[in-house]
């Protein structure tokens, strides 16, 4: 059976079948590699325009032990003068220590008027494709831009938006809605120039930091849960492809609030006050994929150091929380975390499904959890290429590049042959 194939029956069947674990590396803003953390990897765009995320191509996605693959807008690399740069949407960022963080907000004193005529971003006019080679992967399209709150935050100030929701109704309303109409806009370009429909479609707005939620649980009910709603609805019209919705923070008040959207995947903060990943996948239903909330990372370190204690912990916590996408909890920007990510992965690999049972009915089985830890160390460590990744320009400009095709781009054929008895133990 082919990674795809898997993965679908993973999305129809869920819990009912014994299933390996699938890994996503290098994908989109969730699990990507920044550019700090490769430097020699980056090119001429990047996935994310503010945490310049790198658009790796499929090959480098399976050097990493990734069963995903990355489609999506490609970005201009931002222009940084004194520590400084501005987004698409007009936002200035400052950036210290190699993080970005907003430092003016176009809207912050912008009046109803001013608010319902600003301007929408011109989309990114080249978009990553996969490479015909990899079309029995996971194919994820990235988020192409923030997701409904954040937008608001970054157009007009957290601070402000919060007085907003109590004192100034109408200005927070017309910001949501003009952000809904913007981010439709944005899955509307993405989409309907792929060359063929995505298996994974993501979506990110973060309602929350460590401690708490950004707005109150009536405040979301209110004025955010009821666009969001809208915003899926019109995203199920654009794809049939599963939607990941994307959290940090302590949101545990809202979560049933957002599975009642009608989301397929779930990426949300593990770390995060009362987020504990084995207690959200007890209260949300069997039927939704958890995606990136347990540690890939130091899974990997663990299973390097061969301190058994913690694989023992972390492996089983992740056949726990099944059905799961194992990835990295947040995007990464140390060097030394990318190759822990493919440890953990190439541990992974080496679960059958039927481990991957055991280890959830059983908890720690001494002989799977060692073989897994001798196989990964064993394993050749691969060379990422940096190659520029396959794309379409749609202003049809002629590429020197090979790997670049003009648009319209062919149909991607979709391969049902199995190519699993190299990716992982029978």
């Amino acid at each position: 059976m082919s990674v795809r194939a898997e993965f679908h029956a993973l999305r129809d069947r869920g819990r009912e079948i014994a299933a390996p674990i699938l890994v996503d590396i290098g994908t989109s803003s969730l699990t990507g590699i920044r550019v700090i953390a490769r430097p020699s990897l980056a090119v001429q765009w990047v996935g994310h325009p503010v945490m310049e995320t790198l658009p790796l191509n499929g090959m480098d996605c399976t050097a990493l032990g990734s069963d995903c693959v990355r489609t999506g807008l490609l970005f201009d690399r931002p222009h940084v003068v004194d520590d400084t740069f501005v987004d698409p949407f007009g936002i200035e960022w400052l950036v210290v220590d190699g993080t970005p963080t907003p430092s003016r907000h176009p809207l912050e004193h912008a009046t109803l008027a001013e608010i319902a005529r600003y301007s929408r971003p011109v989309w990114p006019s080249r978009i990553q494709i996969p490479e015909p080679d990899v079309d029995d992967l996971v194919l994820v399209a990235d988020a192409p831009c923030p997701g409904l709150l954040d937008m608001c935050f970054g157009l007009r100030n957290s601070w402000v938006c919060l007085d907003d929701m109590t004192s100034n109704w109408r200005s927070i309303s017309a910001l949501l809605d003009w952000s809904l109409e913007t981010i439709v806009s944005a899955y509307e370009h993405l989409l309907s120039h792929l060359p063929r429909q995505p298996d994974v479609l993501i979506y990110g707005d973060d309602l929350g930091f460590q401690q708490s939620m950004f707005v109150s649980e009536i405040d979301f009910r209110n004025f955010v849960r009821p666009r969001m709603r809208t915003l899926f609805s019109r995203l199920r019209k654009l794809t049939p492809a599963a939607l990941c919705f994307h959290s940090c923070g302590a949101i545990r008040p809202i979560v049933r609030d957002i599975c009642d959207l009608g989301i397929d995947i779930f990426n949300f903060d593990g770390a995060a006050r009362g987020m504990v990943s084995g207690e959200i996948r007890r209260d949300i239903p069997r039927e939704i994929i958890i995606h990136g909330s347990n540690d890939l990372i130091a899974l990997g370190r663990s299973v390097q150091s061969q301190n058994m204690a913690s694989v023992a912990i972390l492996a089983t916590e992740i056949a726990d929380c099944a059905p799961v996408i194992a990835a990295p909890m947040d995007n990464i920007s140390v060097a030394e975390d990318i190759e822990a990510a493919r440890i953990g992965a190439e541990f992974l690999r080496h679960l059958t499904p039927d481990d991957v049972s055991d280890l959830a009915r059983l908890g720690p089985v001494r002989s799977i959890l060692e073989h897994a830890v001798a196989r990964a160390n064993e394993a050749l460590v691969p060379d990422l290429a940096g190659k520029r990744p396959a794309s379409i320009d749609l202003t049809g400009c002629p590429s020197d590049d090979p790997t670049v095709t003009p648009f319209p781009a062919p149909l991607l054929a979709v391969s049902r042959t199995e190519k699993s008895k190299t990716r992982r133990k029978a």
